[in-house]
C-alpha cells in the first residue's frame, strides 16, 4: 500500500509539472505534439518527455537532422492545433478513415488495444460491442479514436472527458457505468487517478486494436514526410551486436513495469 501511494504522489507532482513546458532540444521548423497516453507518451521524475513512441520519434530526429520541441497538451486541443498547422506533427495517433485525409502519416510506430473496464463488483458484462449500447453512460477520453469509433456506431451515450484520467475517476464515482481505456496503459492511467488497478474488471470486447502513426499536417512538405518515414523504416532495421533490432528493443522495455517504475522513481 505504502508503494502504491509513493507512486501516486509521483505521479501527481510531475502532472504538476507539465503545466510547464515539457520539452526536447530548441525548436527549428517544425512544432511536434504529443499527450499524456502512456506508454507510448509521458513525463519522467525529471520532467522529460518520455516513452515507447518518443524514443521512436527522437530517433528520427537524430536521423533526420532535425531539431524540434515537444510539447503536451490534451488529445482534442493538439489534433486542433495538428491540422491548422503551420508544420506540426502529432503522435502516436490512430490512423482512423475520419483523420486520414486530414494528415499525411508516417508509421507505424506501435500498436495498442482498448477495453471496457467496470469497478470490481459491477454486475455489468459486456460480451459483445452492442451490450455496451444500454449501459447508462460510458466514460471516454474527448478526441480519442475510440471514442470517434463508438459514435461511429451509434452510440448515444458516451460521456466525453478532456483526459483519460478524468474519465476513469467519474467511472468511480459512479457518474459513468464502464470506462473506455487503453489496456497497455491501464496501471498509469489507474494510478493518476489515486485508484488501485486491481479495483478494475476488464470487459472481454475487445473495442480497438489498431496501430499507431506520427500525424503531420498538410502543409509540411511531401520531401519531409517521405524523409522521415525512410528514417523510421531504417530505424526498424538497426540491429544491435544481439541481433535484436533497436526497435524491437524499445517496445520491449516500455512493456516492463520496473524500468517504468526506474522514470517515474529516484
Amino acid at each position: 500500500m505504502k508503494v502504491w501511494l509513493a507512486i501516486l504522489l509521483t505521479i501527481t507532482m510531475l502532472l504538476v509539472a507539465c503545466n510547464f513546458p515539457c520539452t526536447v532540444p530548441p525548436a527549428s521548423g517544425l512544432r511536434i505534439i504529443t499527450e499524456v497516453y502512456p506508454p507510448y507518451n509521458f513525463v519522467d521524475k525529471n520532467n522529460n518527455v518520455t516513452g515507447q513512441s518518443t524514443e521512436i520519434v527522437q530517433a528520427i530526429l537524430k536521423r533526420t537532422g532535425t531539431q524540434a520541441t515537444i510539447e503536451v497538451m490534451p488529445l482534442s486541443e493538439g489534433l486542433a492545433l495538428a491540422q491548422k498547422g503551420p508544420k506540426t506533427v502529432i503522435y502516436s495517433l490512430n490512423r482512423t478513415p475520419q483523420r486520414e485525409n486530414l494528415f499525411n502519416w508516417v508509421g507505424p510506430i506501435g500498436n495498442y488495444e482498448q477495453a471496457f473496464y467496470a469497478r470490481k463488483g459491477s454486475p455489468i458484462v459486456i460480451n459483445k460491442l452492442e451490450d455496451a449500447k444500454v449501459v447508462s453512460k460510458i466514460g471516454v477520453y474527448k478526441g480519442d479514436a475510440g471514442a470517434q469509433f463508438l459514435a461511429s456506431q451509434d452510440f448515444t451515450n458516451l460521456d466525453e472527458s478532456l483526459t483519460d484520467v478524468e474519465a476513469l475517476k467519474k467511472l468511480m464515482d459512479g457518474t459513468v457505468q464502464l470506462w473506455l481505456g487503453n489496456k497497455e496503459g491501464l496501471t498509469f492511467t489507474a494510478v493518476q487517478a489515486g485508484v488501485n488497478p486491481d479495483d478494475l474488471v476488464m470487459m472481454p470486447t475487445v473495442v480497438i486494436r489498431a496501430d499507431l502513426y506520427i500525424a503531420c499536417s498538410k502543409d509540411i512538405p511531401d520531401s519531409t514526410v517521405k524523409a522521415w518515414q525512410s528514417a523510421l523504416d531504417a530505424f526498424k532495421q538497426e540491429r544491435d551486436i544481439d541481433d535484436k533490432t533497436v526497435y524491437e528493443k524499445i517496445q520491449a522495455k516500455y512493456s516492463d513495469p520496473a524500468y517504468i517504475e526506474s522514470l517515474l522513481h529516484e
